[in-house]
């Protein structure tokens, strides 16, 4: 992530993705996820902010390059300071097509939408939790739901393309297959199932992660055209396409994983992600179908 341009871009054609510019804007987080909200997340110190030297380092570079995408990750680029300077420095620097992992939650302000696209913003890649905002909401912490919504709307109706994404997780698992079903209907936007990570002392990983056991069972009967998923083993509901915008990709291929022993006859063994360390470490790989 803190690589220069070239070298980023590079790697990302390595894993068969666009070659793309990879900018991480660090900053403050605006929903309290139970799995994830902890003071580095929602209140870091402005000294853990991305440094404005690191953002025109990394733009200044396709000057010489010209790549024309540029993926934004971060926490919530959007409550990053420069965060309009610097999609107005990057359409300078050549990039026309950025894709932003966001809550989507801005985009429900009037003009905002509207706004990003004119920006250069050609996709987002945004969570969501529930059809409902009792679901949707229990997840984020906040009352999101409504703007949430509205926010995805608002960005199809402006040209910016909303690709869904969602962790696996006990609580929302039994509606994952009706959830898929409203992005893609609404906003003609699968919806990319991942796995979550474990935080130690910030959610309780080994009781509210669900096992690829039932992750098969949830999904076995799961539309392909609705669900998407990635950062899984290929064994895991093959039937299921993996795929997913490139900045979700890139984000849940940070994951800590291993190849167990079981798989070892596996014949896409040297295609495949591997298992999350943790799945393994609580549930063992008795699931795992080598192919």
């Amino acid at each position: 992530m803190q690589a220069p341009l070239a070298t980023q871009a590079e790697a990302i054609a390595q894993m068969g993705l666009v070659p793309s510019g990879l900018l991480i804007l660090m900053s403050p987080c605006e929903q309290q996820c139970f799995f994830c909200a902890q003071p580095a997340v929602t209140h870091p110190p402005r000294s853990d902010w991305t440094p404005q030297d690191r953002i025109d380092e990394l733009l200044n570079a396709n000057a010489d390059l010209g790549l024309q995408r540029l993926l934004i990750g971060g926490t919530e680029p959007t409550t990053h300071p420069s965060f309009a300077l610097t999609l107005k420095r990057a359409q300078s620097m050549g990039f026309q097509h950025i894709e932003l992992m966001t809550s989507g939650t801005r985009l429900a302000d009037p003009g905002v939408a509207t706004e990003w696209f004119d920006l250069g913003i050609r996709a987002i890649a945004s969570p969501i939790y529930g059809r409902t905002p009792e679901a949707h909401d229990g997840v984020t912490g906040v009352p999101t739901h409504r703007r949430l919504l509205d926010g995805f709307d608002a960005a199809t109706a402006a040209g910016i393309q909303v690709h869904t994404h969602t962790l696996a997780l006990r609580r929302t698992l039994p509606e994952l297959s009706r959830l898929a079903a409203l992005c893609l209907e609404r906003w003609n936007s699968p919806l990319t199932i991942a796995p979550a990570r474990p935080k130690p002392g910030v959610w309780r990983f080994e009781q509210d992660a669900p096992s690829l056991e039932e992750l098969i069972d949830a999904l076995g009967d799961a539309d392909p055209h609705s669900i998407t998923l990635t950062g899984w083993p290929h064994c895991i509901l093959p039937q299921l396409p993996r795929a997913s915008a490139d900045i979700i990709r890139l984000y849940f291929l940070g994951q800590s994983r291993q190849t167990p022993k079981t798989c070892s006859p596996c014949s896409v063994r040297t295609d495949c992600p591997g298992v999350v360390d943790a799945l393994v470490l609580r549930d063992g790989s008795a699931n795992l179908r080598p192919l």
